[in-house]
């Protein structure tokens, strides 16, 4: 399943050979983590980095690639694998340019870590557009105890999901582009309230579900 994350696999290399050729250019002691405000917290050796980061960034791709093969419920997996390998290639290719970013920032090019919010940005308006196609299974999507055990419980759920995350991505976007220090007070709570309002729509319907159930 490895050749379905060619766009992904082929941005990492890229990166990574980005990184190999600046590794001369960059200091002996790297900004390797930005808090949230987007003040540098996390240093590290350029060395330590560079694998570091590449080595996440491959070992995603290989777990994804293997993953949907662990799925008690695999037999959904051909209805939505097209959904899920854009994801995980969109995930793939946002490390590939947190990286570049990253690699530029610590080189003294002309870049910020805030422009990171437009990648994640486009990757929930990716996420959102894809999510309702998702049948129900056990590594990809919005798994609370009631979408696992109820399936209209699953699709009302990852259809509001859906609806949610195009609208953060949208958010997140928009204000990266005119406020980036304001990202923050976007971002999180925006996943939050997303997945919270998605897993309470997916108890009452489990629960409307369970109740219309006759008793013996």
């Amino acid at each position: 399943m490895m050749r379905k994350l060619w766009p992904g696999l082929v941005a990492l290399t890229a990166s990574a050979v980005l990184s190999a050729f600046m590794y001369s250019r960059l200091p002996n002691v790297v900004v390797s983590h930005w808090a949230v405000d987007g003040e540098p917290n996390g240093w590290t050796s350029r060395l330590g980095f560079v694998i570091g980061i590449h080595a996440l960034g491959f070992l995603v791709a290989l777990v994804s690639a293997f993953a949907p093969r662990l799925d008690p419920r695999r037999e959904n997996f051909v209805t939505h694998e097209g959904a899920y390998w854009l994801v995980t290639n969109a995930v793939l290719a946002l490390l590939a340019g947190a990286t570049v970013l990253a690699i530029g920032i610590n080189a003294g090019w002309n870049m910020q870590i805030s422009w990171l919010g437009y990648g994640l940005g486009a990757l929930f308006v990716v996420m959102g557009n894809v999510l309702p196609r998702v049948r129900p299974n056990w590594i990809f999507g919005i798994r609370t105890p009631w979408t696992l055990s109820s399936d209209r419980a699953w699709r009302e759920a990852h259809r509001l999901g859906g609806y949610g995350l195009v609208v953060l991505g949208i958010a997140v976007i928009i204000v990266g582009a005119f406020r980036p220090d304001a990202v923050r007070f976007v971002l999180m709570p925006g996943v939050v309230l997303v997945s919270a309002v998605s897993s309470i729509r997916s108890y009452f319907v489990w629960k409307s579900e369970a109740s219309a159930i006759p008793t013996k």
